[in-house]
């Protein structure tokens, strides 16, 4: 459990280093913050199907003229399902906010309406132009700011799950270095994303900086479970591996890939998600 809680640590760190760059700068082009997206997008999907989802179905190989392990097919499409379950019980019973606006998740900030849409704000995008006037703690573009940092930190918890189940599942933590990396590359591009509306809206550099990182301490934490419920029983580790897969690749599908696709730069962030994905074939390769 050592190695995971030290590996989660590291990576839910890297949040931090996306935020970095904004001590520096305040706007980023709303192109490149798509295909940063995709980038995460890309990454998280390979880490799951290539690493979670391609251990978890070891346990169903049976020697040549033996039986098929049905058995564990179906602990594996249980653990799927129910992975799929939870992310999506989180995105609808969490208060946060998709951070496209796709779809309300959030309370109102005061004075505004539940159901505000960007039509209700002011007319300019979040990472393009000139920041607001008078920006303050209780503006329209802070509290987005604020809705999209708890959107993005929710994912914090099935990474945090899959890394120590990662660990969990063999001798070596192959596995779990290459979920380690993969997903610390994701939360640098996640960094980023969160970190460039606070600065768009008015907050400070070393505020933003701080907020962000701070979002990471929950994979270390999530890592710990996961580490653990894995060692109970070696035999679930299918279903473990399994149930991790399918938060990753819900998270990814209901609120990254939706967000990078949302602003017309749909080339670009496809091209992020190909990318991401080939990173993590490389990895793998790597990593044996």
């Amino acid at each position: 459990m050592g190695a995971a809680l030290i590996a989660a640590m590291l990576t839910g760190l890297a949040t931090g280093l996306g935020a970095l760059p904004f001590l520096f700068i305040r706007e980023l082009p709303r192109r490149v913050y798509d295909g940063i997206l995709g980038l995460g997008a890309g990454l998280m999907l390979a880490a799951a199907t290539l690493g979670l989802l391609a251990e978890a179905l070891e346990a169903t190989r049976a020697p040549l003229g033996a039986p098929a392990h049905h058995g564990a097919l179906a602990m594996i499409v249980t653990g799927f399902i129910i992975g799929v379950a939870i992310a999506a019980a989180m995105d609808r019973l969490i208060p946060h906010r998709h951070a496209s606006d796709h779809h309300q998740h959030l309370g109102h900030p005061p004075g505004h309406d539940h159901h505000d849409r960007h039509h209700h704000l002011p007319d300019h995008d979040a990472h393009d132009g000139a920041a607001p006037a008078g920006t303050h703690a209780g503006s329209p573009e802070l509290w987005r700011g604020y809705a999209i940092i708890g959107a993005l930190a929710i994912h914090r918890v099935p990474e945090g799950l899959a890394i120590g189940a990662g660990f969990g599942a063999g001798e070596h933590a192959r596995l779990g270095l290459l979920l380690s990396v993969a997903v610390g590359l994701q939360n640098a591009c996640e960094g980023i994303v969160m970190a460039a509306p606070l600065r768009k809206a008015g907050a400070s550099p070393a505020r933003s900086t701080a907020l962000v990182t701070l979002t990471g301490l929950a994979t270390p934490a999530a890592a710990v479970v996961g580490s653990a419920v894995a060692g109970l029983a070696t035999a679930t580790m299918p279903f473990i591996l399994a149930l991790a897969a399918g938060t990753l690749i819900y998270v990814t599908s209901n609120e990254i890939i939706p967000e990078s696709h949302s602003h017309g730069h749909e080339g670009t962030a496809s091209s992020g998600v190909v990318l991401g994905f080939l990173l993590t074939m490389v990895l793998k390769a790597v990593l044996g």
